[in-house]
């Protein structure tokens, strides 16, 4: 069978800004706002119950992964949900046995650094390399971090990052010299308080990043279309616009489908992910190409293709597709911000994750902008 049979190698466009391997959607974590949560409602754990999830096996991670062309300044990303919770905890260090690549984690560090290194099975090297971030960027939730840690979240949080230099990593108080960082999302009902930034100077990066989203009726972030994240929640318009999209990213799924948002992704994983149709696609030797009708039907999210089909290519990402939910995009995929290679800092060239061209909006919504929006070459006008 072909499964057995070494994949073809993906020819990555030197456009691929992120590779995003979701292994797990699961969190031992209960925050009240997570970036996994579509229409941030605030209760993560209703959003995303534990389904008992089938993930692909380390070996298929491998597997699929090898496909990637190793490259020291575009790292495979695990994250989730919590990765270290993938393969109860063995998962990540089983994946790094298997490929040659650089990673980065996204992690909340709640794993005590002693067990985090051991299951890393010797593989650290793999999560340090020469950049201009940290490779491992630690997340700060300060509810759930003072719950457990009995309100000493934050500085509980800097010792273990700090204890991680212990076992062969860097950490320093400049990001470009450290391996290990810890971020924080500005939430308005929870801004950093002034306490948390002297905890970590001198010891450990510690930064803080923008909100995204709609908040007591005010829109957060800064974005490149109009209304593609407030444009239903802020009841501004009753149905999501059609448009076309496509992506700079590589998304995976804990199944390794391939998504061209995160909207998809995470929609699809609010039901527990496409397990029916990964035992169909198993059944076809993964070929999901050659048999997308009968294995994805009529599904709302459709994926663009899975990383282990032999088919799959690189160009699958660069196709626009037809989208029916503009409108409800996560704030990451339509922001302004910094691509890998720090345009927008260095070279004021704004980026986005993903590309959206014929947005349908109705005069009435168009009215709403200003002039130099209005004529945007994305936007199609159309009666209301």
């Amino acid at each position: 069978m072909s499964s057995a049979r070494a994949l073809s190698s993906l020819r990555l466009p030197d456009s691929l800004n992120y590779i995003g391997v979701f292994l797990t959607i699961d969190c031992n974590l209960n925050c009240a706002y997570c970036i996994n949560d579509p229409q941030q409602s605030g209760d993560r754990g209703k959003v995303f119950r534990i389904h008992r999830q089938r993930e692909l096996s380390p070996a298929q991670w491998a597997r699929g992964l090898s496909r990637i062309p190793f490259s020291p300044d575009l790292p495979l990303t695990l994250q989730g949900g919590e990765p270290m919770l993938y393969q109860k905890g063995q998962g990540v260090g089983l994946l790094l046995e298997g490929l040659p690549h650089y990673f980065d984690l996204l992690t909340n560090l709640t794993m005590k650094p002693e067990a985090f290194s051991e299951s890393l099975r010797g593989q650290h090297a793999k999560l340090m390399r020469d950049a201009p971030y940290p490779s491992i960027r630690v997340s700060y939730h300060g509810d759930e971090m003072n719950r457990i840690w009995k309100d000493r979240g934050f500085a509980e949080l800097v010792d273990r990052c700090e204890q991680l230099a212990q076992f062969g990593f860097r950490v320093a108080p400049v990001k470009n010299d450290s391996d290990v960082g810890i971020y924080m999302v500005e939430h308005p009902d929870n801004p950093p308080s002034d306490a948390l930034a002297p905890i970590a100077a001198g010891r450990v990066p510690f930064e803080t990043k923008e909100f995204l989203g709609v908040h007591a009726g005010k829109l957060f972030g800064h974005y490149r279309y109009p209304f593609s994240t407030d444009l239903i929640v802020r009841q501004i318009h009753p149905q999501p616009l059609e448009c076309e999209c496509r992506t700079s990213e590589l998304l995976l799924d804990p199944l390794g489908f391939v998504w061209g948002c995160h909207l998809y992704l995470y929609e699809t994983w609010k039901s527990g992910g496409m397990q029916t149709e990964f035992d169909h696609l198993q059944a076809a030797d993964f070929r999901l190409k050659a048999n997308y009708a009968q294995i994805c039907g009529d599904a709302p999210y459709l994926p663009v293709g899975h990383i282990l089909d032999p088919d799959f290519d690189m160009t699958d990402l660069a196709a626009f597709h037809t989208c029916r939910y503009y409108g409800l995009c996560i704030g990451c995929d339509t922001k302004i911000k910094n691509d890998r290679f720090q345009n927008y800092y260095d070279r004021a060239i704004a980026h986005t994750s993903v590309e959206i061209r014929g947005i349908r909006m109705p005069q009435a919504l168009l009215a709403k902008l200003d002039q130099d929006e209005r004529t945007a070459p994305f936007l199609i006008a159309i009666p209301d």
